[in-house]
């Protein structure tokens, strides 16, 4: 047996065996007390119920009263000599199967009798192992006993106590099977609790087994549901550890090239090497590294800022990004062409200044990296969302288009001196998007990238 089954045992045991013992001190201090008080009683309504009746009505209604209070009356004329009444009362008694070895009225209870009072005697019977409760009152003119045969109490409560013993062997051993049934039942499925929560305080995230509809089912539901949690918790810790990885050798590998470039041509200047371009080398490095700390800036910005959300007309909102990239669409001979297949004006719940840096580098990205003469832009409806889509083609090879959203990522195809980047332009659009909670996607085919990006439309009613 287990440690909880030796629990329930000992407690529910010793439970069982305290009231046993009770009991039995109970009995043996109580019951013949009892039992005599009950006896009193018992005969009291009998006596009551004869001083109530009128006449001689009381003499034919004897046989009723012994049957309904389970005594025996006798009776005889007061007037007769003390051994003549009690010659006569034993008579009656022994005519209606009540021998008494021992039985004597005596004068002075004759007396109390007849002035009017009740007398009660108990009569021991000494070898018989029974008692006679009797009690004597005068009606009319006659003395009447109403009495009652009592069996020893002591022998009764012997009996009673040898079959509490034996209620108690058999309470025990009923409590033996039960405890060990229950305990197995319930301890089964708190061990898989245990073992579920030892696995999972190791990261083995499982789910615990348990067909139990009740608190230990609900226990189970519980420690299942918090699995699931601290598994999409840990692996999210994890992926989030390896994109800070990624993100803090991406960060050196950029902050290194322009600090490098900046202390040679420095360097070459303070050794006289200066062929007049070293400054202008120097300042446009020194530019670049500015705007790549500006975007550190934002991108940590981004998470730790809090969201002011209000209504924002999401069309309005890209043809006035869209209108700031006017001289590099021009520079680079691209068009952007503008469908729009969603009909009025609707509005998003965004804060304005990050969806507007979203649509900027959305659209800076298309710009940097268009390899055709157009970027395709579209608005449209899917659901009960507004979908932007974004398209292009563009030069070389993208492995893999999730990976786009990851700081720092920039494919080695597309690494030329005029177009490389931090790669951080997209991994804010993600980061805005997702604390948002809307919905973004990138796929290529063919040489053309596109870009799915899902609002929840402002309901009419919250507006």
């Amino acid at each position: 047996m287990n440690k909880l089954g030796r629990k329930l045992f000992l407690s529910i045991a010793s439970a069982v065996l305290l009231i046993f013992v009770l009991f039995v001190l109970l009995a043996n201090l109580f019951m013949p007390k009892y039992y005599i008080y009950k006896t009193k009683e018992q005969l009291g309504e009998a006596v009551s119920a004869i001083s109530g009746l009128p006449g001689p009505q009381w003499t034919e209604a004897i046989p009723q009263l012994e049957r309904q209070y389970r005594v025996t009356i006798v009776y005889d004329d007061w007037r007769k000599r003390e051994n003549d009444l009690n010659e006569s009362l034993q008579q009656q008694l022994t005519k209606k199967k009540v021998t008494l070895s021992k039985f004597w009225v005596t004068d002075a209870s004759l007396k109390k009798a007849i002035a009017g009072s009740r007398v009660n005697k108990i009569y021991d019977q000494g070898k018989l192992k029974s008692s006679f409760y009797a009690g004597l009152i005068r009606k009319d003119d006659s003395i009447v006993l109403v009495g009652s045969s009592m069996a020893y109490v002591s022998e009764a409560i012997g009996m009673i106590n040898e079959f509490i013993l034996i209620l108690a062997v058999g309470s025990v051993l009923i409590i033996v099977l039960t405890v060990w049934l229950l305990s197995y039942r319930m301890t089964k499925p708190l061990k898989e609790l245990g073992q579920v929560a030892k696995d999972i305080s190791e990261l083995r995230f499982r789910k615990a087994r348990v067909g139990a509809r009740d608190e230990i089912g609900e226990l189970a539901e519980s420690i299942n549901a918090m699995s699931d949690k601290l598994k999409a918790a840990h692996a999210d810790l994890s992926r989030k550890n390896a994109s800070l990885k990624r993100f803090m050798a991406g960060m050196t590998h950029e902050l290194k090239t322009p600090v490098s470039l900046i202390q040679a041509y420095a360097e070459g200047m303070q050794d006289g090497l200066d062929d007049g371009s070293y400054a202008a080398t120097i300042l446009r490095q020194n530019e670049g590294l500015a705007k790549l700390i500006d975007e550190f800036l934002d991108f940590a910005k981004i998470e730790r800022d809090e969201l002011e959300r209000r209504p924002v007309a999401v069309k309005e909102l890209f043809r006035e990004c869209a209108e700031t990239f006017s001289i590099e669409l021009a520079a680079k001979r691209l068009k952007l062409a503008l469908r729009d297949d969603l009909p009025g004006n609707p509005c998003i719940e965004a804060d304005p200044d990050q969806m507007r840096m979203v649509f900027r580098n959305l659209i800076g990205n298309a710009v940097k990296y268009a390899a055709g003469e157009r970027i395709d832009v579209s608005f449209g409806k899917l659901g009960d969302e507004i979908e932007l889509r974004i398209s292009n083609r563009f030069a070389g090879e993208i492995a893999d288009a999730s990976r786009l959203w990851e700081p720092f990522y920039v494919e080695e195809s597309s690494r030329h001196k005029e177009l490389s980047g931090t790669g951080l332009g997209l991994a804010i659009v993600k980061t805005v998007l997702d604390r948002h909670g809307f919905r973004c996607h990138a796929e290529t085919e063919d040489q053309t990238i596109r870009f799915y990006i899902g609002f929840k439309e402002k309901s009419p009613r919250s507006a």
